[in-house]
């Protein structure tokens, strides 16, 4: 009985057997009826055994004979259907004709065109089956992460839950080190995306810095915070305590001037004073509307609860908190409004741990109203262009306008329920949302809900952000509008007053 083996039609992909003795004949396709080279192909490709190579001669009057080759088989048939190869040509294959010489007549071209044919079948079905792979190979490899993220997020990656998915990535021919490497990134992802929830409203207290560390511990996690990380935090932290009075001034605050009864240092930076002062004639940095920024000296600022003054090699000054209607963060400094006196604005830099610290107590200490760890993102100083060529608009400048930065910005939650998620990927930035009190709601007197323009629900302020807000909301008349959407998508509304 004759030992049968298989191949794979190059045509059809359908499994064909044949007897061994069949191996490297022709045959034909059951399925498709195509003719095809009986050669196992299921782990070796048939380019080589399907290629070949072809010489072809003539003799030249008075130039004697002359020989052209190697060229590939699709060529030569394009050269002897375009007649530039005669039947009286003498032509040689090193795999077809073992290298001997024989007019084309003598030649079966319909082996040729079976064997281009049949190789660039093979080509398409090597092609379509590397893609195949490449798609069950990505598939099993999302399949890999959404389960190890699934048991991570309950808290850890027990025993068995690491067995099984190892067991599924060996199976899926994926290597151990690859499937320890997306436990690690998944396990540091999902501290990550933690940190960043526990920053997103602006606030971090005691308990959520614990569960940081407790997620990464059970993790295994390595807690790694760059310079912008620790910043934020300290910033969070800070206005956790200011807005719930557990905040301490740092007692190695030395001020060069005599402090007032009850006036306690709070905070210190290097600044640049600078006036806002109306002209007729162009003088310091143009703010626009006839305003100016006029230089009044660079030293050490210092932050009390009466006061901010500055000391400096040439020049000192000073003002009372009290004559301060509002204080406005900026990227390069706070805009301090006064009502009476004229208006100034100290230059620093407030995205460093030093400088946002000192922003965020005087905009705490000139209103009186809770503060949130947020980064500023909008400059006050105007950017000045160097180019006479370039047709530059006026700025635009108010004492009285409002900030462009949200006096709050605050992470919408429960904005995954039911249809919500919905009409929140309708929004865009910029968008006006209605902040509503629920006094009358029976998990929390203090909710706050969040609706867009056609009253639909979006979800709700943390319960700790409205705890406090919701007083403001019972007093002023605020703007609110969508500020940002996380990278998960959930929604961030600025508010404005």
């Amino acid at each position: 009985m004759s030992t049968m083996t298989t191949c794979i039609c190059s045509f059809c992909e359908k499994v064909i057997n044949f007897p061994q003795e069949m191996l490297r004949k022709r045959g034909k396709c059951p399925r498709c009826q195509q003719v095809v080279l009986l050669v196992d192909n299921r782990e070796q490709s048939l380019d080589s055994e399907l290629r070949t190579l072809w010489y072809y001669r003539w003799n030249q009057l008075l130039l004697g004979m002359r020989m052209v080759g190697p060229i590939e088989d699709i060529d030569f048939l394009r050269l002897v259907q375009s007649g530039q190869i005669t039947s009286s040509v003498e032509v040689m294959s090193p795999e077809l004709t073992k290298g001997q010489w024989a007019p084309l007549s003598a030649i079966k071209l319909s082996v040729i065109e079976q064997n281009v044919q049949q190789r660039l079948a093979e080509q398409s079905r090597i092609q379509r089956n590397f893609i195949k792979r490449q798609q069950a190979d990505a598939e099993n490899r999302g399949k890999l992460q959404r389960a190890i993220r699934s048991a991570l997020e309950s808290g850890g990656l027990s025993t068995n839950h690491r067995k099984s998915i190892e067991e599924f990535g060996l199976a899926a021919g994926i290597p151990a080190h690859e499937i320890a490497n997306y436990i690690a990134q998944q396990s540091n992802s999902l501290v990550r995306e933690v940190f960043e929830d526990a920053l997103s409203d602006g606030l971090l207290d005691q308990a959520e810095e614990q569960k940081i560390g407790q997620l990464a511990v059970a993790l295994g996690v390595t807690l790694s915070f760059n310079a912008d990380d620790r910043r934020r935090i300290v910033l969070c932290k800070l206005a956790h305590q200011i807005d719930h009075g557990s905040f301490q001034p740092a007692t190695e605050i030395l001020v060069p001037f005599k402090l007032a009864a009850k006036e306690t240092a709070l905070a210190s930076t290097q600044v640049t004073w600078h006036e806002i002062v109306s002209l007729k004639k162009p003088q310091g940095i143009p703010l626009g509307g006839g305003f100016f920024l006029k230089h009044g000296g660079a030293g050490n600022a210092y932050l009390t609860t009466k006061q901010v003054s500055m000391v400096g090699a040439l020049q000192s000054q000073k003002l009372g908190l009290s004559s301060v209607q509002r204080a406005t963060r900026y990227v390069d400094g706070v805009f301090l409004n006064r009502s009476t006196g004229k208006s100034i604005f100290l230059e620093f830099d407030s995205l460093t741990e030093a400088g946002g610290s000192f922003a965020l107590l005087l905009e705490y200490a000139c209103s009186g109203d809770p503060v949130l760890g947020f980064d500023p993102t909008h400059q006050f100083v105007p950017q000045v262009v160097d180019a006479e060529s370039i047709d530059v608009p006026e700025p635009s400048f108010s004492l009285d306008s409002p900030s462009s930065e949200p006096k709050y910005t605050f992470r919408v939650v429960g904005d995954h329920v039911g249809t919500r998620s919905h009409f929140i990927q309708q929004l865009q930035v910029g968008d006006p949302v209605l902040l509503i009190r629920e006094p009358d709601n029976p998990f929390d007197a203090c909710a706050v809900a969040v609706y867009d323009a056609q009253r639909r629900q979006l979800g709700y302020l943390k319960r700790e952000v409205a705890e406090w807000f919701t007083h403001i909301l019972s007093r002023q008349q605020v703007t609110s509008m969508v500020h940002a959407f996380t990278a998960a998508g959930s929604l961030v509304v600025g508010v404005y007053y």
